[in-house]
């Protein structure tokens, strides 16, 4: 698995680092949401069959079908529907894939369903639109993606595992030229088919496999929530300037929920934990 988190690293910087000699920052927004479509094909080693059964299927054609709308809202111009379109997207994702138990359990369906709309409001919403805000969101998404990944684990799916694992890396990978000088571009595409598809794997494990410890899952959520609200706070506080070191404040108050909701259940599952 080491291998794979490190080529998909490695393989993202490249591709990055072309698109940035060659000033095709626009293009950027392609990056994250094909990064996890190819963790997904990694994982799986297929590409899901059209109509897709099943909620694991349904997450591909979920990503996918949020990238092709994301790049006709790129190059449409129109902003107002994209932002529409990109709030409506996790609820739509959250009540396709608990279609089987909306009859049963319709309010974990509905709770799925804001809770997803919750998260993409502030990573649309919390910052500005800026390069470095653009780098900001994606970091964040990746911080997500990467604390998903041991509650999948409990949630009996080491597949998920594996996958919020390796779109973490390659959005790293994807991020990491970025730092200091962003030319990067966090638009409709990424939301759609990027952080759009992440939701979608969350929808899965609490949906599905309903085995989520919902006290990690609320603890992680603040990864998205916190920074944007305390971050530039910290910074005038503080007196830092320099935006490099004020992407670091950031990314810092995004790892810490992360680390701490692996913690949480860790603490929950004790020797349970399926390491």
């Amino acid at each position: 698995m080491a291998a794979s988190v490190l080529a998909f690293i490695a393989g993202a910087a490249v591709v990055s680092a072309f698109m940035r000699w060659r000033k095709a920052i626009l293009a950027t927004d392609l990056l994250m949401p094909v990064s996890f479509l190819a963790a997904y094909w990694f994982v799986y080693n297929k590409i899901p069959e059209f109509p897709p059964v099943g909620a694991v299927n349904k997450i591909f054609f979920i990503a996918l079908l949020g990238t092709f709308v994301g790049i006709v809202l790129e190059f449409s111009g129109l902003q107002r529907l994209g932002k529409i379109l990109v709030l409506l997207q996790p609820i739509a994702a959250a009540l396709y894939i608990g279609q089987p138990i909306l009859g049963a359990a319709p309010l974990e369906a509905l709770f799925a369903a804001i809770a997803g709309l919750a998260v993409m409001a502030f990573v649309l919403f919390g910052n500005g639109e800026a390069s470095d805000d653009d780098v900001r969101r994606g970091g964040g998404v990746a911080v997500l993606a990467l604390g998903f990944a041991p509650i999948a684990l409990l949630g009996a799916s080491s597949s998920t595992f594996q996958l919020c694992l390796l779109y973490a890396a390659a959005s790293f990978g994807v991020l990491v030229l970025h730092v200091t000088k962003p030319a990067f571009r966090f638009g409709p595409v990424s939301y759609l088919g990027g952080l759009g598809g992440l939701l979608s794997v969350a929808d899965t494990v609490v949906l599905v496999t309903r085995k989520t410890d919902l006290v990690a899952l609320a603890v992680l959520a603040l990864s998205v929530v916190l920074p944007p609200l305390v971050s530039e706070r910290v910074c005038r506080r503080i007196g830092i300037s320099k935006p490099f070191a004020r992407l670091v404040v950031y990314i810092t108050f995004a790892v810490a929920p992360a680390v701490l909701a692996a913690l949480v259940a860790f603490l929950n599952y004790g020797t349970d934990f399926p390491v």
